[in-house]
């Protein structure tokens, strides 16, 4: 077996395993992927990969959640993200990565640990401002390191989102936010799409489905206060990646 074939089979296994976490708690794929891609591929194009099959991933799952998309959310979250892209995309180009991602990563962790101690201490906080600042985090984070998860599960925790229409209202969010962050990469950074044989993509798109179908089952069996407790843990794991991988680069590379 070619070293080529066993990377893209096993990029398809991860992709499975990507989707049922995003199936099941509305963030996780591209969590999941981008420290094993940027390994496997490389840097360039292990986050082009990821943003592609990020698109691909909650294209697929919006009809099946399409009844529990909040749109009002939608509507302030995603133009807040996408419209602080550009000058994002244009700060990555300029700075170097590695202490980018030590900054990031540093901020959400710190982030996600005054909230999970507000949510114990004081009334849900929600309202235009916090969804206008969720955005702007989701999006820097989407265009800076990769991760938009941990912005997204900030606000459901002081919010006290729902965690069912948190997943659901996520998926329009990721297409909207895979897209622009695709856009917004080719622009500054010229980075492409890496080459893989047509099997490749017919693969990626079953495992999708597979995952899907997996997280549906496994969402039955787990109640909302665990899928909130997974859904906090993915998102100090994301933030912990990022956070090595700037280390990494900034010290050892």
């Amino acid at each position: 077996m070619g070293a080529e074939l066993t990377v893209a089979l096993a990029i398809i296994g991860l992709v499975v395993l990507a989707a049922t976490l995003q199936r099941l708690t509305g963030i996780g794929f591209a969590m999941m992927m981008a420290p094993f891609l940027v390994v496997m591929i490389g840097p360039h194009g292990g986050v082009m990969l990821t943003n592609l099959l990020s698109f691909l991933a909650p294209a697929l799952m919006i009809p099946v959640v399409w009844r529990d998309i909040e749109w009002r959310k939608v509507a302030v979250i995603g133009p807040a993200a996408v419209l602080v892209m550009p000058l994002f995309g244009w700060l990555a180009a300029i700075s170097p990565q590695g202490p980018l991602y030590i900054v990031v990563a540093s901020l959400v962790i710190l982030g996600l640990s005054i909230s999970l101690i507000v949510s114990r201490i004081s009334a849900a906080v929600d309202g235009p401002i916090a969804r206008v600042l969720t955005g702007v985090g989701a999006g820097g984070g989407v265009v800076l390191a990769g991760v938009g998860g941990p912005a997204m599960a900030i606000y459901s925790v002081v919010s006290r989102w729902d965690v069912r229409k948190f997943a659901a209202t996520l998926q329009p969010l990721w297409v909207l936010m895979a897209v622009s962050g695709f856009l917004t990469k080719l622009t500054f950074s010229g980075n492409e799409i890496p080459a893989f044989p047509w099997w490749f993509w017919l693969g990626s798109l079953i495992a999708i489905l597979v995952g899907m179908r997996i997280g549906t089952l496994v969402r039955t069996m787990i109640s909302d206060s665990w899928a909130r407790r997974i859904v906090i843990v993915l998102a100090f794991i994301g933030a912990g990646i990022s956070l090595v991988m700037g280390i990494r680069e900034t010290f050892w590379v």
